[in-house]
């Protein structure tokens, strides 16, 4: 299974294989109600019997404490309910990073939590080069100038 894509491409919605399942922004069936059931991306560990729930914000700089909360306490319910329906282990992962690169001291002991090798500085520099390609966008615009 061929699982590359490009950075910018939007990757399929369920990837699979017999370790793990993978969900992109996919929407969670549950039994009871729960306020957020679509986050950006679940990781389904079937080995290990684990569900990493992970939740990517872009805010400005000064908002990345608030959005981390923010994000903690919105897959709160799901991840209870991910708990009692599929009988796995959940973590929710707030990967929060400022648009100018800034991060919270926790997030290297975020990323850790999912699996691979990323690292604090491959999504600092995708952060700073998602702001710079908009602004570049931005700017070209006819008319601006």
């Amino acid at each position: 299974m061929d699982w590359t894509w490009s950075r910018w491409e939007t990757p399929p919605k369920v990837l699979e294989n017999k370790q793990v399942k993978i969900l992109w922004d996919f929407q969670i069936q549950t039994d009871k109600m729960v306020v957020a059931n679509q986050p950006d991306i679940v990781v389904v560990d079937k080995h290990q019997k684990t569900v990493v729930v992970i939740d990517v914000a872009i805010p400005g700089d000064s908002n990345i404490r608030k959005k981390v909360h923010e994000k903690l306490e919105k897959y709160q319910g799901l991840k209870e309910e991910i708990e009692r329906m599929w009988g796995m282990k959940t973590t929710v992962v707030p990967v929060v990073i400022g648009t100018l690169g800034a991060v919270t001291p926790n997030l290297s002991r975020w990323l850790q939590q999912i699996a691979g090798t990323t690292s604090e500085i491959s999504v600092q520099k995708s952060a700073v080069l998602g702001t710079a390609k908009i602004l570049w966008r931005t700017l070209r615009l006819p008319g601006l100038w």
